[in-house]
Parts: structure tokens; sequence; C-alpha cells
């Protein structure tokens, strides 16, 4: 199975959570946009790389998507 790098939004809700559990079980790269990186201990214990960032900002998404 090939494995994806996938920036998820929305990653400390409950859908974007459960995304990103199932995406990591499957074996991908995930990146998370939070707009409070330091609480997504969750996400870290997944292997989610988490970056700081906020939809209303485009320059913090531009930031996240280039890595």
């Amino acid at each position: 199975m090939t494995t994806e790098r996938v920036l998820v939004t929305g990653a400390t809700g409950f859908t974007g959570g459960h995304l990103c559990e199932r995406l990591a079980r499957d074996g991908h790269s995930i990146r998370a946009v939070a707009r409070q990186p330091d609480n997504c201990s969750d996400l870290r214990r997944w292997g989610v790389e988490v970056v700081p960032g906020d939809l209303r900002d485009p320059a913090s998404l531009e930031k996240a998507i280039q890595g």
C-alpha cells in the first residue's frame, strides 16, 4: 500500500481527530494545522506533526503546506 502525506485542518475537533487517528493507523504521514499547537498531545502520540496555523491566516497555511 502506498502512503500519502496529508495536511489536516480541524484536527483538534471530533471529526478531524478521528481522521488523524485513522490515517496514522494506515501509515500515512500527517501534518495538522492547529491554532494552539501546544495543546495537541493526542495528535503527537499518533505521530502527527502539528504546525501552528489558522484558516483565517493565509500566510500560516502557506507555511503549513510548504513545511
